[in-house]
């Protein structure tokens, strides 16, 4: 069964070379498993390296990007479609709708965003699909630790792993992908316990 996989990681170039070859791992078997890559578009970092993969391997990628960058010519010239919106919020909004799974890789600020934007989404009934955290080589441990910090303070439920895969590997994130279902949206609410 095929798939659309949002994903959100870094566009930056000099990150470790151990998390391009996740992400070219990941988009290696993504494709071969049917998914369509839902992104940022744009050819720099982790994205670039995933889009290359993708399209090397007959995949069908397709980016969502804001006006300004493409002046900047941030995007990936091989994309099989690629949608230009004004603002930042358009291009989260719409990279997210109808899609199976919002992933995210490794990533600086605007992963961090993206991912927390969705997952509070998910949390509030609001987002369909699974929503994932690639932990892979622990990148992520420092955040997880902050939503521990914040159950010990009372401003997050204890709950909080409910509305969240995490997954170490890309063979477990490729699992996870094969196994979502997207649930009916009903609007919730959680109060730290």
């Amino acid at each position: 069964m095929s798939r659309r996989v949002c994903v959100y990681c870094s566009s930056s170039d000099i990150l470790e070379d151990r998390y391009k070859e996740v992400a070219y791992s990941f988009a290696e078997a993504a494709s071969s498993h049917n998914c369509t890559l839902v992104c940022g578009g744009s050819r720099k970092g982790l994205m670039g390296v995933m889009i290359d993969a993708f399209i090397n391997r007959g995949g069908i990628v397709e980016g969502v990007m804001p006006e300004f960058m493409k002046e900047l010519e941030f995007h990936h010239p091989d994309l099989n479609r690629i949608t230009f919106v004004p603002t930042m919020s358009e291009r989260k909004k719409l990279m997210r709708e109808e899609t199976d799974a919002v992933v995210a890789l490794p990533g600086g600020l605007g992963t961090l965003e993206e991912f927390l934007e969705t997952y509070t989404l998910k949390r509030l009934g609001l987002y369909s699909g699974d929503v994932i955290l690639l932990n892979v080589y622990g990148f992520f441990e420092p955040l997880l630790d902050l939503f521990e910090h914040l159950v010990d303070n009372k401003v997050l439920n204890k709950n909080w792993k409910s509305g969240l895969k995490i997954v170490d590997s890309v063979e477990e994130l490729i699992e996870v992908i094969d196994k979502c279902r997207p649930e009916t949206l009903s609007p919730r609410h959680y109060a730290p316990e």
